[in-house]
């Protein structure tokens, strides 16, 4: 048995590690250089890599918190590897707190632009948006987190040693323009990469019927054949009434079901708009800014056995 077991066992105070940061912050690399070997970790990603049974990555996340929150039941130590993102975190951290956890935050922070490049250079990536969501939500809580832990918070400020320092100042400059500079720098980052899809969407499946039934069904629709979302839409409005009656829901139908997708879609961009303007503000807060106190993984590492001790 390792010595931390044995502290953690002569300790009637569970404690729990959170590993937080956005999505490509680089969490397991910082992760590697703990020595928290002996506890039990939890992360969803365990979950969408499943070579038997892949999940996607809302149920995944979803089944992460309930085992969290299985290991808070039995009072567990244990380290969660997270984004910190969301409503159900926040939650599940009080809960943490209020059951008598002492717990101590490692937060991994990186730049916007090295997030969604660090996104789409891995196998399984989520959509833009998500990713600027996701950096938005979890790094304007790091005075929140650092109260609500009573200082028991450590940042490491990945950089990638400087690899990125060409695509951060581009970024940084664009965020300068605002919004629209921001959406014209990613367009053209996204054309020259060939990025910029989730390898989360699932088209829909149909039968060769299906699909003659589909052609002949839209007809006279106007929608934009080359967004696969949109054309998922209409495709599942008319799946939707030909596995039901044997037929197509008629024109009316589809072109009804194409304007709730744009509807939905201008809500979805007016909140992307809002998360960019809220990211470049931030980059340029010095406020924000001075709460982003390095240390290294070593000086983590110490802080966090002297927590656990």
């Amino acid at each position: 048995m390792k010595l931390i077991d044995i502290i953690l066992e002569q300790n009637n105070k569970p404690k729990a590690v959170v590993m937080a940061g956005g999505a490509g912050a680089g969490k397991s690399y910082v992760l590697n250089q703990l020595n928290l070997d002996s506890l039990e970790q939890f992360n969803a990603d365990k979950y969408v890599e499943d070579p038997n049974n892949p999940m996607k990555l809302g149920p995944a996340a979803a089944q992460n918190d309930k085992d969290v929150n299985g290991a808070i039941d039995v009072k567990k130590s244990f380290v969660w590897d997270t984004t910190a993102s969301g409503a159900r975190f926040i939650k599940t951290l009080r809960r943490l707190i209020e059951e008598g956890y002492d717990t101590y935050m490692v937060m991994v922070y990186t730049h916007p632009m090295i997030s969604y490049m660090q996104n789409f250079n891995r196998n399984r990536n989520i959509p833009g948006p998500a990713v600027f969501s996701t950096w938005r939500n979890v790094y304007q809580k790091i005075d929140e987190f650092n109260k609500l832990l009573k200082g028991n918070l450590s940042i490491f400020v990945n950089d990638y040693n400087g690899k990125f320092k060409k695509e951060i100042e581009g970024f940084d400059a664009a965020a300068k323009r605002g919004v629209d500079g921001i959406k014209e720098y990613l367009q053209k980052y996204n054309e020259d990469k060939g990025v910029g899809r989730s390898s989360f969407f699932e088209p829909v499946e149909m039968s060769k019927q299906e699909e003659e039934e589909f052609k002949k069904a839209i007809v006279g629709v106007d929608y934009d054949y080359k967004s696969r979302s949109e054309t998922k839409a209409l495709q599942q409005a008319f799946l939707k009434a030909y596995k039901n009656n044997g037929v197509g829901p008629g024109a009316d139908k589809l072109k009804d079901a194409v304007k709730k997708y744009r509807d939905r879609k201008e809500k979805n961009d007016t909140r992307h708009e809002q998360v960019l303007d809220n990211i470049a503000d931030m980059l340029f807060n010095p406020t924000f800014q001075e709460l982003l106190n390095h240390s290294t993984p070593q000086e983590i590492d110490k802080n966090v056995q002297q927590f656990l001790a």
